[in-house]
């Protein structure tokens, strides 16, 4: 296959990109001076390289961060500068792709993107590029022919969207093509952010898988309105329960919202997992009209709310008059995370006459 030279493009940061040595490619295009590589020039890339790439790091000999993969016809590489950061660096990120196939591949765009990097920590987004990008609002088309590519790049400062540092951890990098077609196929690889000296952080001790939820089943109620663990605004005890003898109906009066809520300690840099149990309860002739939202509000020792998380469901993601079963985590909380107050908040809109029933509610540490 070939390459077309970008700006900026050395024949070592071409051969890193493609595993592949400097030499390899000096012997194959015939380059009599491999400090000059003008811009635009094919370079044939050695077929079937893939040689082991290592970097010295504290002293160590570590894989460098890449990875590739094969997407309708293209492959995706992607690669970081180093494996280890310290606050204060920055993530150098290098997004390649390049027609692998037989055919020309035209790639259609909705803008004047073409490509994105995010980075995620336990699976939930922490940083996005081209949330400081601006971008032409007109469509556009990219031509690749059989064994062309396309390079890209950013850099990161391991800055969360709030500005600040991130917390010393592990992080997927993760490098999308924006085409129309292709928007939701991505290539990752791992970086590490480290204390001072290069050492990284301590594993967490494993968490507890037991239930962090008193009255689970929402059973204890001191009169039909008035839940004895849970608060409750606006809710009524039920019969119709998933499992025991009760279930919360939030809703007792359709048009106003209700609240169910209940308050835990947790602790910073773990995630937790919610699962519940609900269903719409739909009377005939009525009108159905709201949006549920399950939230967990994350507060600091001093009371402050430092984070939140809020899914919500509507009248189309609840079964009618039975149970279905739905799962979310919280994503790695803040680093001053003392207590969790998980709440379902139900909010009607005009016209609504129907409730929602709340059973059987687990919150449990996954990591």
């Amino acid at each position: 296959m070939t390459y077309t030279v970008q700006p900026g493009d050395t024949l070592a940061s071409i051969a890193y990109l493609h595993g592949t040595t400097v030499e390899r490619l000096v012997e194959l295009n015939n380059i009599p001076d491999p400090d000059y590589l003008p811009v635009g020039r094919r370079i044939e890339i050695p077929a079937g390289d893939n040689l082991f790439r290592q970097q010295v790091d504290t002293g160590v000999t570590i894989r460098t961060p890449s990875a590739s993969r094969i997407v309708s016809g293209l492959r995706y590489t992607i690669s970081t500068d180093r494996v280890r950061y310290q606050r204060g660096d920055r993530v150098r990120i290098t997004f390649t792709k390049c027609n692998v196939s037989g055919r020309v591949i035209r790639l259609r765009y909705n803008t004047g993107q073409r490509f994105d990097f995010v980075a995620l920590r336990g699976g939930r987004e922490v940083w996005r590029w081209s949330d400081d990008q601006f971008f032409t609002q007109a469509a556009g088309t990219e031509v690749l022919r059989p064994g062309e590519c396309r390079t890209y790049r950013a850099t990161w400062d391991l800055r969360n969207r709030q500005g600040n540092f991130v917390a010393l951890d592990t992080y997927t990098i993760r490098a999308f093509n924006v085409a129309r077609t292709l928007s939701g196929q991505f290539v990752q690889t791992n970086i590490q952010v480290v204390r001072a000296g290069g050492q990284p952080v301590p594993p967490q001790q494993p968490c507890p898988r037991t239930n962090m939820l008193l009255d689970p089943g929402i059973e204890r109620w001191l009169d039909r309105n008035t839940p004895v663990i849970w608060s409750g605004n606006n809710v009524v005890r039920t019969t119709s329960a998933h499992s025991g003898n009760y279930a919360a109906e939030l809703g007792r009066d359709p048009d106003r919202q209700a609240v169910l809520s209940q308050s835990v300690n947790a602790e910073p840099n773990r995630i937790y997992q919610i699962t519940f149990w609900a269903m719409e309860n739909v009377r005939p002739g009525r009108t159905a009209n709201f949006v549920l939202e399950a939230e967990i509000f994350i507060y600091d020792s001093a009371g402050r709310l430092i984070g939140r998380v809020d899914p919500a469901y509507n009248p189309g993601s609840l079964p009618n008059n039975t149970y279905q079963q739905f799962t979310f985590t919280s994503g790695v909380l803040p680093a001053r995370t003392d207590r969790a107050e998980l709440r379902f908040v139900f909010r009607p809109r005009t016209g609504n006459d129907n409730t929602v029933v709340i059973d059987d509610v687990t919150m449990t540490c996954v990591r």
